[in-house]
């Protein structure tokens, strides 16, 4: 049952990180792409077992986000929320490692 709970979450997080990708570039198309996408990558790491990885990266992607809308510019929130997000993967990585030692 724990493992279906990651796969949900998983699912959520990432779907709605695609679907909010589409909606900023103001696509339709690309909102259904990238939700699909998100929410078939999400479900696959819930499968794994990254509930921990996948909150790391959402907080990386909410505090990139809300560093770059401190600058006013929508292409600038866009690469910041992005940045974060890759960045706080690599930390999250880097932490799964850890905590399985």
């Amino acid at each position: 049952m724990k493992n279906k709970n990651n796969i949900y979450l998983g699912t959520l997080l990432l779907g709605t990180t695609g679907v909010l990708i589409g909606v900023v570039v103001d696509s339709l198309f690309l909102t259904l792409v990238a939700g699909a996408l998100g929410a078939l990558v999400g479900s696959l790491i819930g499968w794994l077992g990254g509930r921990r990885y996948l909150i790391i990266i959402c907080v990386g992607v909410l505090l990139g986000a809300w560093l770059g809308h401190q600058s006013g510019d929508r292409d600038v929130l866009i690469m910041a929320a992005g940045t974060g997000g890759a960045i706080s993967g690599f930390i999250a990585n880097q932490l799964e490692l850890f905590f399985k030692k």
